[in-house]
């Protein structure tokens, strides 16, 4: 069985990949952090209680926008 600090570093590794495969140029790599914060949020956001939960996705909302503003021109 693997420890959970292994599985966070494959994971990890999965990502970095995706990543370097897949940004093309500054706005790329800005837009595909957005999107993987944000899955990120829906992921936990399923696992916590309704207040906590709400707290997280308006908090993730405000985050994604102040992520993409630089890439809006």
């Amino acid at each position: 069985m693997i420890n959970a600090e292994e599985k966070l570093a494959d994971f990890y590794d999965k990502l970095m990949h995706i990543a370097k495969n897949s940004s093309n140029s500054e706005e790329d790599s800005i837009l595909l952090a957005g999107a993987m914060m944000a899955v990120s949020r829906v992921l936990m956001y399923e696992h916590l209680n309704a207040q906590d939960a709400q707290k997280l996705f308006d908090q993730g909302g405000l985050d994604l926008i102040e992520l993409i503003k630089p890439t809006i021109h």
